[in-house]
């Protein structure tokens, strides 16, 4: 019984909703009563080259909109879209000034179906600009990567010309041309358009490039990595005592077309006359770069360091004479215990050797009874030669020790 009562109440829904779905497209199409709305809808600008000879430019005027009361029917009204309309306003048709200017808006075409009630008070704010033109650079930016083993260069192009309101212009600092070089493993033949960029990269708006968008070709060539090869002339003197020069940077990396490079394992730099670069610690010098060859992202020299050959100094020092091998029978006295001594070596070497560093000693393990010479022992450091020293042996009296008034036998 439940059941039954609950069907029939679903069946009198759906029939009101039929009733009512009905209803409305009876009076919709057949009553067809008349609709008042609002419809919002872009005027284009017209004559702004006229305006540019005044050195004055339109500011954001793309965005420019006005708000259309229409009326008709309601099938009418509902089906209108703003692009059924053109409205324009005339920069030509009146006295404009830098700043603000309110323009009459024109209704050029509208559907025959509506009528437009406020068509008589339809007016568009324009701020107006002095009109400014500069040159800026183009920067060439690369989204992506190229395929592996591929390297592509930026073009060079020459400045550009833009133009429009005062403010933007001077906010241009570069115009962008931008393209995608994914996946890319020979040359790109491209139109890119220019975008004016601010120094954050922002696309400034309201400015006009001339040209919009440029042909240009983007070399994708193949990579190597080769070792620089410096070329020096022999040193016909001494004074700049140079060993050799060493690139900062040993590896470069080239790029050209496959069959050019694979035979390129070097590049040899421009001839240095070693007699030229006295005094210096680093040099530039030109590579030699085969035609055909780009040297990948560095310039066409290379920075060597110059390597000096290690100057030999001398140096005197005072050393104490040490004993070795004390026979502990006999008391000895030594006629000194300095001797001073000449060093040479490398000046790294020789200015920082210390007396303590040098062993001088004497080995009494023979002494006798009396008066003996024993030659001086003096062992140096690697790296470090003997020049002269002021005594090759030491007098040395040896006494026999008494011991509860005995002799030591």
């Amino acid at each position: 019984m439940d059941q039954k009562v609950k069907d029939h109440q679903v069946i009198i829904k759906i029939c009101c909703v039929i009733a009512s779905l009905v209803l409305w497209l009876y009076i919709f199409n057949v009553e067809n009563p008349m609709r008042e709305i609002h419809i919002v809808v872009p005027v284009q600008i017209l004559n702004k080259d006229l305006v540019a000879k005044s050195d004055l430019v339109p500011i954001q005027e793309d965005n420019l909109t006005v708000t259309l009361t229409i009326r008709g029917s309601a099938s009418d009204t509902y089906s209108i879209k703003p692009s059924d309309f053109k409205l324009v306003s005339d920069l030509n048709s009146y006295a404009v000034k830098k700043g603000e200017n309110k323009i009459p808006v024109e209704i050029k075409s509208s559907p025959s179906n509506i009528r437009i009630t406020n068509n008589d008070n339809l007016w568009v704010k324009i701020t107006l600009d002095d009109l400014k033109r500069k040159t800026v650079p183009v920067k060439v930016i690369f989204d992506g990567n190229t395929k592996s083993g591929f390297y592509a260069f930026k073009p060079t192009i020459k400045e550009k010309e833009i133009s429009g309101p005062k403010e933007a212009v001077e906010r241009v600092k570069y115009v962008a041309a931008r393209y995608n070089i994914k996946d890319a493993s020979k040359d790109i033949n491209a139109n890119i358009q220019l975008q004016p960029s601010d120094s954050s990269g922002v696309i400034v708006k309201n400015i006009t490039v001339n040209p919009s968008s440029l042909k240009v070709t983007i070399p994708v060539k193949k990579i190597k990595t080769v070792s620089v090869n410096v070329k020096s002339g022999i040193q016909q003197n001494n004074q700049g005592n140079i060993k050799d020069l060493v690139p900062i940077e040993d590896k470069i990396d080239i790029a050209g077309e496959e069959d050019l490079i694979s035979n390129i394992n070097s590049l040899d730099t421009e001839y240095v006359d070693l007699n030229k670069i006295y005094g210096k610690d680093t040099i530039e010098v030109k590579l030699a770069v085969p035609k055909g060859v780009i040297l990948v992202n560095s310039s066409d020299t290379v920075k060597l360091k110059v390597n000096l050959n290690n100057k030999n100094i001398q140096k005197q020092l005072s050393l104490n004479i040490q004993t070795i091998n004390d026979n502990s029978k006999y008391s000895v006295n030594l006629d000194t215990n300095k001797v001073d001594v000449v060093v040479s070596g490398e000046e790294n070497v020789i200015n920082n050797l210390k007396a303590e560093d040098i062993k001088c000693s004497v080995d009494l393990s023979s002494i006798a009874e009396g008066e003996n010479s024993i030659p001086l022992n003096i062992s140096l450091p690697d790296g470090v030669t003997k020049v002269s020293q002021s005594i090759s042996s030491v007098k040395i009296t040896a006494k026999k020790k008494v011991l509860e008034g005995k002799n030591v036998n």
